[in-house]
Formats: structure tokens, sequence, C-alpha cells
């Protein structure tokens, strides 16, 4: 007991094991939705960047759409809509319907859909940063636009957004709890199930709320580090204080 509270449920071995398998999900769904986010931060500058016909719009539509709507309406979207638009098998043994789409694959899709969209505009930001001296210089050594994207402006501006892209993978860590809601069996999943077995709500919150302190902390002090070993030298970005 500490200040009238009680933490000995820490010592059962099945709570252990259920937050160690939450943890791990949890970590999972960090780790794939932060991949995919960079892949559609990148890919959504590029066609922004290079004014893409068709492509381009339809990214701008797709940014204003997972932007400015709720991450949990995507993600009930993506998990029980889909199915009902016709998105789903039959089990062969049980004759069921199954969604095409798992629980843990809607809650990946749907965090890197909406982070994915705040990616693309602090990339853009990034290369905007890039000073026209330094895009002229690839141009005098014969740089092709491409090259100069993929060489220059696409390596210096993810340095300078190194800041604001660790928040927005923070976003994604906190948003990710959404996934209990559609019984993705992370953290929050199992410290749910721990609440309505001890009853001690205060108690396994407090636990659940450091896990997520711990795992941002973390994150953060990894991309300081980050930062501080891929700082520019002259550009005065890309250093987080």
């Amino acid at each position: 007991m500490l200040f009238s509270l009680d933490f000995e449920w820490l010592a059962d071995p099945l709570y252990q094991d259920w937050l160690l398998e939450g943890l791990g999900t949890t970590l999972a769904i960090t780790g794939v939705g932060t991949i995919l986010m960079l892949i559609i931060g990148v890919v959504g500058a590029a066609i922004i960047h290079f004014n893409i016909p068709v492509a381009k719009p339809l990214t701008i539509i797709m940014i204003d759409l997972f932007r400015n709507t709720p991450p949990l309406v995507q993600l009930l979207f993506l998990y029980f809509m889909l199915s009902d638009l016709g998105m789903s098998y039959t089990d062969a043994t049980t004759g069921e319907r199954i969604p095409l789409l798992s629980g843990f694959a809607c809650v990946v899709i749907s965090l890197a859909l909406y982070n994915g969209s705040i990616a693309i505009e602090v990339i853009r930001s990034g290369i905007n940063s890039v000073p026209r001296q330094t895009v002229e210089g690839g141009i005098s050594l014969g740089y092709s636009r491409a090259q100069i994207f993929r060489w220059i402006e696409l390596p210096i501006a993810l340095r300078l957004t190194i800041p604001n892209m660790t928040s927005n993978v923070v976003s994604l860590i906190k948003t990710s709890a959404q996934a209990a809601l559609v019984a993705v069996t992370d953290v929050m999943f199992y410290a749910t199930q721990i609440t309505l077995e001890t009853f001690l709500n205060l108690e396994v919150m407090i636990v659940l709320w450091l896990i997520y302190l711990v795992i941002t902390t973390l994150v953060v002090l990894l991309a300081k580090q980050l930062a501080k070993a891929l700082t520019i030298p002259g550009f005065g970005a890309g250093a987080m204080k």
C-alpha cells in the first residue's frame, strides 16, 4: 500500500504478462505506424513539390480529409464501414464473415494516414527552408531536379524537421491508445481488463500513465540525440533544446 493506493496487483504474474504483451503490441503499432507515416510524408511532399498533375490535388484533398477529422472517426470507419462496403471474406470453417483488415491493421493504417498527412506538411516546410543558394549549387553541378530533391533538399529537410516530426511521433504514440476500442490487445486494452478484475481504477491508470510517459520520454530523448548527430553546420536548425 502506498498513500492508500494498492499496487500489490503488479506482483501478479498474469497481470505482468498482460502488461508486457500489451506493451509489445503498443510498440509494434508505434513502429509500423511511424514507418508508414514517414513514407506517406515523403511521397506526399514529393508529389506536391514536383507539382505532379492529378496526384497533387488528390494529395491535398487527402491532407485536408485526414488532418481535419478525428483519428478515432477514421479508425471506426476503417474497422466497421469497410466490411459493410464488401471488404470482407467468408471463413471456410465457420462460414462467418471476417473483415479483410484486422483491428491491428486498421489502427496502423488510420494512424499512418492521420499523422502522415501532418508529416507531409512538416516535410514540405523543411524543403521550403532549404536555402535557394544550396539548390542553385546542385544545379551548377549538373544535378537534375529529381537528383536535387533526392540528394540535397530531402536530406536537409528531414534533418531540419526532426523536432516537429518528433512531436508527430509522440502524437501517434498517444493516439495509439484508441486501439483498445477495436479489441486490439495493446497496453490500454489489458489495463482496462485489469481494472475490471481488480476494481483498482486509479492504481491501474497511474501505471498506464507512467508507461506512456516512459515511452514518449524515451522517444524524445532518442530524437534529441539523433538531432545532435545530424545537425547541419551553418543551418542553425536540427538541434532540439
